[in-house]
């Protein structure tokens, strides 16, 4: 095996090599079980149990150790993701938190704005001409 060949005796083997590698181990330590300890605990349910649980706790542990580097490798952009989250979030609550929304505000200039003088009425005009 080549000195930057990252494969070890089970980690980032192939499923095949796996399962044998550790089939083998635990076939070992259950024979080694039932030469030391007379009572019938060692049985076929149990080597498949433990063949299975390792399977899986390799794959688990193998996604760990993936996940750990890629949040190492990233963890300045998710500071400042986190910073630009409490940021946004200290905005939000200042808006709800105001008086007036902004949308309100906006709404009343633009109502002040465009205020039109309401027009006199025909009885109006016609007393300041003097006609009634």
């Amino acid at each position: 095996m080549s000195p930057d060949n990252p494969t070890g005796f089970v980690y980032q083997q192939k499923f095949l090599l796996r399962l044998v590698f550790i089939t083998m181990i635990l076939l070992v330590g259950i024979l080694i079980a039932r030469f030391l300890i007379p009572i019938d605990i060692a049985t076929i349910s149990v080597f498949a149990s433990s063949i299975v649980g390792t399977l899986i706790g390799t794959y688990i542990g193998g996604f760990v150790l993936k996940s750990e580097k890629i949040i190492d490798a990233h963890s300045d952009s998710i500071e400042e993701k986190f910073d630009n989250a409490i940021d946004q979030g200290r905005d939000f609550i200042q808006d709800i938190t105001s008086r007036e929304p902004k949308v309100v505000e906006e709404a009343k200039k633009e109502i002040e704005e465009n205020h039109i003088e309401p027009k006199k009425s025909a009885r109006e005009r016609l007393k300041d001409k003097g006609l009634m």
